[in-house]
Formats: structure tokens, sequence, C-alpha cells
């Protein structure tokens, strides 16, 4: 799971690069986590993401749980 995200990480990273300031935390909405993936991948980075889950979904929402991410249920 950790390499699908990889690239896309790099991606985002280069683009917001200009964007952040020294020092500061941005944060971030996975509007469709599954697992938790995308915040995994970005562990080493100066920000938080909430892991969001659809309610027919929310099952796996204490996967996120138990990777030690934070994380809701939402029904859009």
């Amino acid at each position: 799971m950790q390499s699908i995200w990889h690239d896309r990480v790099v991606d985002y990273w280069k683009q917001m690069r200009s964007l952040m300031q020294r020092n500061s935390f941005r944060n971030v909405m996975d509007m469709n986590s599954n697992l938790g993936g995308f915040a995994a991948a970005l562990r080493d980075k100066d920000l938080w993401v909430m892991n969001v889950a659809p309610v027919n979904a929310s099952s796996k929402l204490k996967i996120v749980y138990d990777r030690g991410l934070i994380g809701t249920v939402h029904d859009w």
C-alpha cells in the first residue's frame, strides 16, 4: 500500500512546496480514506490527515485507528 502512495505524495509535495511556510502545519482531509494509506504515506511530513470513511465502509475506520491515525465517518 505504501508504494502506491509514494508517487502521489512526491507530486503533492512538489505542488505545495512554494505555498508552505517553514515550521507550519498543514491540514489534509482524505475523503475516501479506505485504510489510511495516504495518511501513512505522509507520516514524515509536517501535516496531519483526517481520514474520512463513507458510512457503508465504516468498519474500515477501526483499521485506521489501529494504525494510530485519526478519522471519522461521513454520509455524503
